[in-house]
């Protein structure tokens, strides 16, 4: 052996090359790569381990971080979901900054978290933290940045312009309160981009649009990090199974598999199988900062076995049974082809207008349907998608703002005032603004109402005591309000095969919404406040898209999952009753030319 050099990893290195330049090198060369005809290095896992442990001597090395790890170097995009406490943000930090380290010339890593906050507490902080111990012990490339919550290579220099192309941004995806997602950093170009998406699960419904534009990069890897919380949220849809989540089990010990979205990987982190539970009951805990056995019992006790909080924090797994109370899935959409397009009418179709309005904080939504018979003698809607009305603040007053718009989308599109409805909840001067504007004719739709008495479905049969006689159940024993009638309504149309066009944003909205079991045995769907609180949105889509879709029954779409030509017949009272109430309304309108 020469004694001018060392022999490591099978290859030849100079013999005042240190630990530290060594690994780094093995992993600029891809872990293992082919020298005078022998094969050098011991694969990326390894060098990466062996860099940790000589930057950060401190730092644990247990089965968690090594299934990470694996997954992580073999995947473009890897999902790290799990309980809270499972080290998913301190993995992607220390595997971050080596990946940085290794190609400073040639990295630019995003790090999304929610706000400011969010970012400091959390990854940008753990990265700002072990960047600073690092670069005391080693002589590293990175210039810690504060104001732009940056690390970059670049020298800096009074005067000089630092290119953050190279280097680490910190970005908070949360401002103001509105999601703002990683739309202005888009447009950057490098030969290796990387994103760690911290909190994916309260991130925006487009968030997972950026990684498209990202993936355009020569080399372009994700790690995306959550809580579990809802299958449609973004961490939902980047970790579901590529055979969907209905197939899918609440895993009792950690699992990975495949997932639908860009053929990545789902490493799922379930509290009840941390390295702590290794060892046997009684002993503390060999890591302190993972969850232990102490922390699950006294969130159990706090919160409760069954609350959202026990499952989120210390399962760590989606909770699949909830599907069962969702007023629609993923897969029965997928099923009755609810968002193809692919329908050609037999004569004209009606079209019918709809508005949910909103004044301030949730959208205003406008927007049409069409529902006609095909070619294959099949009454079906067709959903377009609906626009959002521009609201101007210190100009006209809100209602009369959207009344001139609703005036003018509706003249466009050839839509009659007697075939457009809008929620009239809480808004009885939007009637007003809208005859003057426009129309007295103008249909209003109370979502706070009571059910009507159509009948449910053919599947819903009681019996009749009066009458001594099975019969249809009514929609006002079945739920407890109009709401609810308005969105099951959509969901018998979708698995009745008669929905097409139904836009992605808009069935994830109906996905999204629980219904639950209340007194005398109704249903009834989970208020907006609580759904905006559980999954970070209001269904302002999918509420226009009930209203459009009961436009439509009013004028003559009948659902065929409902009801059969005599029972139609013999509930027809529930029509006769809205007609008179809104002859009732009409008199005591003044209709402005």
């Amino acid at each position: 052996m020469p004694e001018d050099r060392i022999f490591k990893y099978n290859a030849w290195w100079p013999f005042d090359a240190t630990d530290l330049a060594i690994e780094m090198a093995c992993i600029q060369q891809g872990g293992i790569w082919w020298k005078d005809g022998r094969e050098c290095g011991s694969g990326l896992e390894h060098h990466y381990n062996a860099l940790r442990d000589i930057l950060w001597p401190h730092l644990d090395n247990h089965r968690w971080v090594q299934l990470c790890l694996e997954e992580t170097t073999r995947s473009k995009v890897t999902v790290l979901m799990g309980a809270g406490s499972t080290g998913k943000t301190h993995f992607a930090a220390w595997w971050g900054l080596i990946d940085y380290y290794c190609f400073p010339e040639h990295t630019c890593i995003l790090v999304s978290s929610t706000d400011l906050r969010g970012l400091e507490l959390r990854v940008w902080g753990e990265i700002k933290s072990l960047h600073d111990f690092a670069t005391s012990r080693f002589d590293l490339p990175g210039h810690l940045i504060e104001s732009k919550h940056a690390i970059s290579t670049d020298i800096i220099d009074e005067g000089s312009i630092r290119d953050l192309r190279k280097g680490i941004i910190g970005i908070p995806c949360v401002q103001n309160g509105r999601f703002v997602g990683l739309g202005k950093y888009l447009g950057i170009k490098q030969r290796r981009m990387r994103l760690i998406a911290d909190e994916a699960q309260f991130m925006g419904a487009g968030f997972l649009n950026a990684f498209a534009n990202l993936d355009k990069n020569a080399d372009f890897k994700a790690i995306v990090l959550g809580n579990p919380n809802d299958i449609l949220d973004p961490l939902g849809r980047a970790a579901e199974p590529k055979d969907g989540w209905g197939s899918h089990m609440e895993p009792e010990k950690t699992a990975v598999w495949d997932t639908r979205f860009m053929n990545g990987r789902c490493v799922n982190l379930v509290g009840t199988d941390s390295p702590n539970f290794d060892d046997p009951e009684g002993t503390p805990a060999r890591y302190p900062y993972l969850i232990s056995r102490e922390k699950i019992a006294n969130t159990k006790a706090f919160f409760g076995e069954e609350s959202p909080e026990y499952f989120s924090q210390c399962i760590g797994t989606m909770k699949i049974g909830s599907l069962v109370k969702r007023v629609l899935t993923r897969d029965l959409c997928t099923q009755f082809k609810a968002n193809s397009r692919d329908i050609v009418w037999e004569g004209f179709p009606t079209k019918i207008g709809g508005l949910d309005a909103a004044y301030g904080g949730d959208r205003c939504m406008c927007g049409y349907i069409e529902f006609g018979k095909d070619t294959s003698q099949k009454t079906r809607l067709l959903i377009h998608r609906p626009e959002i009305v521009p609201l101007v603040g210190g100009g006209k007053d809100p209602e009369e703002q959207i009344a001139e718009f609703v005036k003018e989308y509706c003249k466009k599109l050839g839509i009659t005032p007697e075939n457009f409805f809008h929620d009239s909840t809480g808004r009885g001067s939007l009637g007003t603004a809208l005859a003057r504007a426009w129309s007295a004719q103008c249909n209003p739709v109370e979502f706070g109402g009571s059910p009507t008495t159509r009948p449910v479905s053919l599947d819903h049969w009681i019996w009749d005591a009066k009458q001594r006689r099975k019969r249809l159940k009514q929609c006002n024993e079945h739920y407890s309000k109009f709401v609810t009638e308005l969105w099951f309504s959509v969901r018998y149309a979708v698995e009745a095969d008669q929905v097409r066009g139904l836009p992605e944003s808009v069935m994830d909205e109906f996905c999204m919404r629980e219904w639950t079991m209340v007194k005398g045995d109704k249903r009834e769907v989970e208020s907006k406040q609580d759904m905006k609180t559980r999954v970070g949105r209001s269904p302002d889509e999918a509420d226009w898209c009930s209203i459009c879709v009961e436009g439509a029954r009013r004028r003559g779409f009948m659902i065929t999952r409902l009801t059969n030509a005599e029972a139609q017949e013999r509930n027809r009272e529930w029509l006769r009753d809205l007609k008179d109430q809104a002859i009732t309304h009409r008199s005591h309108q003044l209709n402005y030319r």
